[in-house]
């Protein structure tokens, strides 16, 4: 049973703590000036601890920074580069305003303030809201974990109701960029080595991440069944470490090899053994995706992404005298089919790579150019001169590696794929994840959705014969079973 005890302190200020029991032990309470209020919360400690509810005041003590450093003791399974981001944020934003504060004393008004007003230590202003958010829901998560481990009562990040009103607004996404599959293979084809062209179209018709597609190993390919098995995963750490391990979520899949990339696959494979890389540096490592990008994919999509424009340009061809649309017109076809002719071959209206070569001449006469602009412009023509162009070839803004991830999701959808296959051939842990992700991609579900129920209700229709006003054609005595059996 609860009760006080009063207690003089060294300055001979009297006061009252109360007293209580809870797992067998008598406790104490904080010192209180009126005996009532000891009394009153000793008796809530005491009714909290006959429900389980009851929280030690001194595991509250502990700092947020040493609170830290246990629970990331405990999270061994996330991967290196999630624990390192982790360590950064707090470091950088939530140490400075929490790190030497006990647990306890964290308010919610604390909490709200910091999330609204935190500064950046690289440029001392008030961080992205970005940056912000996942600070905040750094913090959120590790507040929560002292809840579970009953160091304490509630979350002050938290409302009543669990919500975290503290929580930054999310930042608008950068638009997803996919292409077509002319496009695709414009930068496939653009690209200056075999390797270069294979990984670009394996990761464009599969969705693997990167870290997954340079983690590839020969054995991962099976070309008589054409599966990918994805297993691992590299993952890069901010000192340029690279780790190899599981993917992002911690799950094996596996996913389709498109059957004309299996002559492809198995060249890149040629005398290697199973068990080494299936895509490599120069020296024979695993590929960073920094260089790779830099040396191999962004020329190849700066190239192709500009093709039409830049034969616009050879040819002469302006809008409005100013600059060269990037559209592959009616205009273009007449002008290539000239240059054709011209050059003694097939007047096709396509530039193929034997057009490139005509186009480069035609090229290399204009006396406008600066010597930097002729070297470059030789070596935008020999990338393009491995392309095809044809009518109704469109020009493209730069894309990152990234999003072929989308063009894969992109293409698969617009093949008819259903959100469970796009799902386990993207490895998102839910459909729920695929379909708020590219939910746009569906919309165009909906229009052919609309001719289906249209097609059916009007197979349905009885139409009367213009001489006697009975019904004539198939629809007329087509049985509504055999329709919604079709339907279905």
């Amino acid at each position: 049973m609860a009760y006080t005890e009063q207690r003089t302190d060294s300055e001979g200020r009297t006061g009252y703590i109360g007293r209580y029991r809870v797992d067998g032990r008598l406790r104490s309470t904080r010192r209180f000036t009126v005996r009532r209020e000891a009394l009153a919360e000793a008796r809530r400690q005491e009714e909290a601890g006959k429900h389980a509810e009851w929280i030690d005041p001194s595991a509250g003590r502990v700092t947020v920074a040493e609170w830290f450093e246990t629970w990331q003791e405990a999270r061994v399974d996330r991967a290196p580069r999630t624990i390192e981001a982790e360590r950064e944020r707090f470091r950088s934003l939530v140490a400075p305003a929490f790190g030497d504060r006990p647990l306890r004393q964290v308010t919610h008004e604390d909490v709200a303030r910091w999330a609204a007003t935190m500064v950046s230590p690289t440029t001392g202003q008030t961080a992205s809201p970005a940056r912000r958010r996942d600070a905040a829901r750094l913090l959120v998560a590790l507040l929560d974990a002292a809840v579970d481990a009953r160091r304490l009562r509630t979350n002050p990040a938290r409302t009543p109701s669990g919500k975290v009103p503290a929580l930054p607004r999310a930042p608008k996404t950068k638009p997803h960029r996919y292409l077509s599959h002319e496009q695709l293979r414009r930068v496939a084809d653009a690209t200056a080595s075999a390797q270069t062209r294979t990984l670009v179209l394996l990761t464009a018709l599969t969705g693997l991440r990167w870290g997954e597609v340079s983690a590839l190993r020969v054995a991962d390919v099976d070309p008589l069944r054409r599966r990918v098995h994805v297993t691992k995963a590299y993952s890069r750490l901010d000192d340029g470490t690279l780790l190899l391990g599981d993917t992002k979520t911690h799950a094996r899949r596996e996913v389709p090899l498109p059957s004309s990339l299996v002559t492809a696959v198995a060249e890149q494979a040629a005398g290697r053994a199973r068990g080494d890389l299936l895509f490599t540096g120069a020296r024979g490592t695993a590929l960073r995706r920094e260089s790779f990008d830099r040396s191999a994919f962004r020329p190849a999509v700066l190239a192709a992404g500009r093709a039409v424009r830049t034969l616009r340009e050879a040819l002469g061809l302006y809008e409005d005298g100013l600059r060269a649309t990037g559209l592959y017109d009616a205009g273009v076809v007449a002008a290539v089919r000239r240059l054709q002719s011209d050059g003694g071959r097939e007047a096709t209206g396509i530039c193929d790579p034997a057009t490139w070569a005509l186009v480069a001449d035609a090229d290399r006469a204009r006396e406008t150019m600066t010597r930097g602009e002729k070297v470059s412009r030789t070596r935008l023509l020999t990338a393009l001169s491995r392309t095809t162009l044809g009518p109704g070839a469109e020009d493209f803004d730069t894309l990152t590696l990234h999003d072929l991830r989308h063009t894969a999701a992109s293409l698969a959808i617009s093949g008819g794929a259903t959100v469970k296959a796009v799902q386990r051939m993207l490895g998102h842990e839910s459909p729920v994840l695929t379909l708020s992700t590219y939910a746009g991609l569906f919309e165009d579900d909906l229009d052919a959705l609309g001719e289906t129920m249209s097609a059916a209700f009007q197979a349905t229709a009885v139409v009367p014969r213009a001489d006697e006003g009975a019904p004539e054609g198939p629809a007329a005595v087509t049985p509504i079973r055999a329709v919604r059996s079709r339907v279905g």
